[in-house]
């Protein structure tokens, strides 16, 4: 009765024109049935597959709101699931693409625009000058098989209450100066909820309130059996090397100007693919039919990249080198597992951690990269050892899928700008926030 018990303290604070969406993400069939039972009907999720899952498992009448980032490839999976509302899109791309799909099937998608009022560049979505150009075209029904029913927005993440109520505020002055019949403003989470009512919120989105907290740090480790460890595999990118960002501004630069779709934040969610496989499914995307040109797509996103770089490696990820020399001087061998080719990192690999690695198996090596677990496979063969004697060490939730799917005990450590969740839902068997925490715990266990 604790999530019932939790319901009922939330609803005294949310009016009763308020929605409120419980969010359940990562949380078990079984919590949002509890929830369910409690009379909640409307809940939010944030990865398509997730749920795919749950609508077969749970009545038919619950409201499945979408809120997490969405990429285009997984519009016509969503559409599937039929979601009440998807409050998260992001981009003119991903409307289109909505409404196309939608089209498709012969129905009219609800939807909420994300607007991007927040300090932090990490998040995503329509900047209010972008909302305000789309104005005449949802008014004048350019995507007749998607229905705007308002703005959906974060705050910046602070515990600066001033910072958040602007937050909430602009986006709310935003909906208003749209004089349109958008009235869904979807905002506020369990830590600033009230306030975004405050602030004229129609909906709000809580979880850990309702559902608790989820654990995603060290302690969450599984009983996957994982002895004592006699290899370790470390991916590259964001692992050794703090070269992401600027892989992300490459590949969003050279897709962008070959008319092929990619954002940023997408080079992370698809961190530890091939770039070949991260071209080809773009191309899929906008039409398989056109004949492009994959290998000088990836030499123009090399170039990008060194020229970012400004003809210097990337800085080494702070603590790995603690890491890998504690490793090496305990006898344990030390591999590279990396889906990249990228001529520059992989050529100095020797230099900058002389003498550590036993083995490289890189984009050149395998038919098939992460998150197939064929690179992890590969390495744990030439290793010799027990899969119960080898670790691996990622950064990506790709990477995590791999490492799983190999049957190699997965150690995340998230340097990046995914949120804990996005490996926890790759079941990660443990996460640390950073290596030097990694390396207290290889102490502990070694």
């Amino acid at each position: 009765m604790l999530i019932a018990d939790n319901i009922h303290k939330v609803r005294a604070h949310i009016p009763a024109h308020v929605t409120l969406v419980c969010v359940s993400k990562f949380h078990p069939v079984e919590a949002i049935r509890e929830a369910y039972e409690a009379g909640e009907r409307h809940f939010g999720e944030s990865r398509v597959q997730e749920l795919k899952t749950k609508v077969s498992q749970l009545p038919t009448d619950i409201c499945w709101h979408f809120i997490g980032h969405l990429q285009t490839n997984k519009v016509r999976d969503l559409l599937k699931c039929r979601p009440y509302l998807i409050e998260s899109v992001d981009s003119l791309r991903l409307l289109e693409a909505i409404n196309a799909e939608a089209a498709k099937m012969g129905i009219i998608q609800d939807i909420l625009l994300e607007v991007h009022v927040a300090k932090e560049e990490t998040k995503t979505g329509f900047s209010p000058e972008e909302i305000l150009n789309l104005k005449s075209q949802i008014i004048n029904h350019k995507y007749p098989n998607t229905r705007v029913l308002g703005l959906m927005t974060l705050a910046t993440n602070t515990e600066d209450e001033v910072e958040i109520r602007r937050c909430f505020t602009e986006a709310a002055s935003l909906l208003s100066s749209l004089h349109s019949p958008l009235s869904t403003f979807s905002a506020g989470m369990s830590d600033d909820y009230q306030i975004a009512i405050e602030c004229g919120a129609t909906s709000v989105r809580i979880g850990s309130a309702i559902f608790g907290e989820r654990d995603y740090n060290k302690s969450q480790i599984t009983n996957h059996k994982c002895q004592k460890i006699r290899a370790v595999f470390f991916d590259q990118d964001g692992i050794l090397f703090d070269s992401m960002p600027n892989h992300a501004k490459a590949w969003e630069e050279v897709m962008n100007s070959f008319g092929l779709p990619l954002t940023a934040y997408e080079v992370y969610l698809n961190e530890g693919r091939t770039g070949r496989a991260v071209i080809e499914e773009a191309i899929e995307q906008v039409n398989p039919s056109t004949p492009v040109d994959i290998d000088a797509i990836y030499h123009a996103k090399s170039a990008a990249f060194r020229r970012l770089c400004h003809g210097e490696l990337p800085p080494v990820i702070s603590g790995v080198k603690e890491v890998l020399e504690y490793l090496h001087s305990c006898g344990i061998q030390c591999w590279v597992v990396t889906g990249s080719g990228e001529r520059s990192l992989l050529d100095n690999l020797e230099k900058t951690f002389p003498g550590i690695f036993s083995g490289f198996v890189t984009a050149f090596d395998v038919t098939h990269g992460k998150p197939d677990p064929e690179p992890y496979l590969k390495a744990w063969e030439r290793t010799g050892f027990d899969k119960s004697e080898c670790a691996v060490v990622e950064n990506a939730p790709l990477g995590v899928r791999a490492g799983k799917a190999a049957g190699l005990f997965t150690i995340a450590v998230n340097t990046g700008i995914l949120p804990d969740s996005a490996l926890a839902a790759e079941h990660a068997d443990c996460i640390f926030p950073n290596m030097s925490e990694l390396l207290a715990w290889l102490k502990a266990k070694n």
